[in-house]
């Protein structure tokens, strides 16, 4: 009866897709890894960047972007001719454990400070300091293997500066864009990349920019910007060694940087110019940039008035009285709402918080880290916030969406002009405390905008937030498309075109459809040979396609036994890999 009604449903839902053609809102088009840079039997990639830019041909309707039926600029084919993408995306490669395993960073390559909160560099000396932070931060009852997959790859690359671990390439390239560890961090216009490399010693962190940086101190490049006086500027970070402590041999302070072809500015701190209290230290960092009535806003973090001793990471809002670099003054605002401290009935709510990025509307997102000790419905995980107006930032964690649960954590990773967001979300409720941590999915939420912005709020999304997930389904179980789940998206550009992580299905080493187009569809059956791997996939918005297109996808209720490595998409976490990014402007 099973096996028949099984049958009957996946005919009808087949004869369905057939008249639905134009179902799903995006293409999934997987970006494969060229051969020089595979790194084990089982390759793990991630989408990281993606080039900006809006659809363009001359007659098209630009306000929809990519969803409009005559954008020329457009295309929906996997691995096309560089040449004809005016949507490049990068890309990064993990190294896989022993050929089988996700590749776990150790401490992240891009983030200025370990664990965004380790202002005394205490959490990297040996593998009981990444145990202690899951305890006092993440509460996970899985804090002993949660510390053990980090410090397998920490250690590597402490005792063997040549360890190369991460690698990455911008779509249609050749090989890696750098030998050393690598992330990238945005693309420009052009399709060039800004990350970071490392080596852990001669070149501990060096910015990869498209605006040469001269420091010899560590640096990261965050995101690049062309100023309406065609000035082009990277932003980021530069960081100058500090003198060891009692807990740390390597240890430095980071300011917030912004430069040009012709000069350089170093965020002074919020609280002063004094990169140390005790054992901690003074942070800073640039994450995002927009330009609007002749004033520079830059999104990132500072070390902020408040934070006492401790050196707390508060997200700022950078904010310049003209376009100047070398002779404009600068005010440093804190977004208020996300502080460490940010509520006097219940002080160091937070651990950290960061604004993330920024667009023209001055509208921005961010999250802030739960302090470990003030969970929230089971979780102490990132909590995502908005800013309606950067230049008086006011964080607003009350988000109007069915997909931000109570206690839901998340990232908000990027925003394009249209306020569409783009990120990471909790897929499910349980408690993360005393439990295990909850598996997550890719988002987009189209935020309320202005007139003429808001035509594909309410056309194309029908005026609210969503997984990525329903978004790509056209309920064609043998088709394209549901050979992936999206668990993760990093970047979006004006033309709607979405950087992002999945699973996909496959068995026997070929990929093959999810046997059913549910959220929690088993891959291959109880085939022992299926497993899901993590892929970079670029998301292209349909050409015509509009919110009666969205067919949500429905969960699998009825029980069945799984052998081997048959394993459903929400079997797999991948969090704390990719941070967040900055695009073109």
């Amino acid at each position: 009866m099973t096996c028949t009604k099984f049958k009957l449903t996946t005919v009808a839902a087949l004869v369905f897709a057939a008249t639905n053609a134009n179902a799903a809102l995006y293409t999934v088009v997987e970006v494969d890894v060229p051969t020089s840079i595979v790194l084990g039997d089982v390759q793990n990639s991630f989408g990281v960047a993606i080039q900006p830019g809006s659809a363009n041909d001359g007659t098209s309707d630009l306000l929809l972007g990519c969803f409009d039926s005559t954008a020329a600029n457009c295309s929906n084919s996997p691995n096309e001719d560089p040449a004809n993408n005016q949507f490049l995306m990068a890309v990064e490669v993990r190294i896989s454990e022993n050929n089988k395993k996700v590749f776990e960073e150790g401490l992240s390559y891009r983030e200025e400070v370990p664990f965004a909160m380790d202002a005394a560099f205490q959490y990297i000396q040996e593998f009981e300091d990444f145990e202690n932070y899951c305890y006092r931060e993440l509460r996970y009852s899985t804090c002993e293997s949660w510390a053990v997959k980090r410090w397998n790859t920490w250690s590597s690359e402490i005792n063997d500066f040549a360890q190369v671990n991460a690698q990455a390439f911008v779509e249609g390239g050749t090989s890696s864009i750098s030998p050393f560890n690598v992330v990238v961090n945005a693309l420009d216009g052009a399709g060039a990349p800004l990350g970071v490399e490392s080596n852990g010693h001669d070149i501990r962190h060096a910015a990869i920019t498209t605006v040469p940086l001269n420091s010899a101190s560590e640096s990261r490049a965050w995101g690049v910007a062309k100023l309406s006086d065609g000035t082009v500027v990277n932003f980021g970070s530069i960081s100058t060694d500090q003198a060891p402590t009692d807990t740390s041999n390597i240890t430095f302070s980071s300011k917030a940087a912004i430069w040009s072809s012709e000069s350089t500015h170093e965020f002074t701190w919020a609280q002063g110019d004094v990169p140390k209290t005790g054992d901690f230290f003074a942070q800073g960092s640039m994450r995002g940039l927009a330009e609007k009535d002749g004033r520079l806003y830059g999104v990132g973090f500072d070390t902020s008035d408040g934070s006492g001793d401790l050196q707390d990471m508060n997200a700022s809002i950078f904010i310049s009285e003209g376009l100047d670099l070398v002779n404009d003054s600068w005010e440093t605002k804190v977004v208020n709402g996300a502080q460490v401290s940010s509520n006097s009935s219940d002080e160091y709510k937070y651990s950290n918080s960061v604004a993330t990025d920024i667009n023209d509307n001055l509208f921005a997102v961010g999250y802030a880290k739960r302090n470990g000790y003030v969970p929230e419905n089971g979780s102490a995980g990132n909590k995502i916030f908005v800013i309606e107006d950067a230049s008086n930032p006011q964080a607003r964690f009350d988000l109007n969406s069915s997909i931000f649960f109570g206690g839901s954590s998340g990232e908000a990773k990027a925003v394009n002009n249209f306020n569409e967001i783009v990120g990471q979300i909790d897929a499910e409720t349980i408690r993360e405390v005393d439990g295990s941590e909850r598996r997550h999915r890719g988002f987009i939420y189209p935020y309320a905008v202005e007139a003429p912005n808001n035509v594909r709020v309410d056309k194309v999304f029908g005026g609210q937030a969503w997984w990525l997930d329903d978004l790509t389904n056209d309920e064609n179980v043998s088709g394209d498309n549901n050979k992936f789940r999206i668990i993760d998206a990093t970047d979006i550009n004006d033309a709607g075109v979405i950087s992002a992580t999945a699973i996909k299905c496959t068995v026997g080493g070929t990929t093959q459809p999810y046997d059913t187009t549910s959220h929690n569809s088993y891959c291959g059956g109880a085939a022992s040979n299926a497993v899901e791997e993590v892929v970079a996939v670029k998301l292209v918005p349909i050409a015509g396609a509009t919110q009666d297109d969205i067919r949500t996808r429905s969960t699998d209720t009825e029980k069945v036994e799984r052998q081997g490595g048959s394993l459903g998409w929400l079997t797999l976490t991948v969090l704390g890999l990719l941070g967040f990014r900055r695009k073109f402007k």
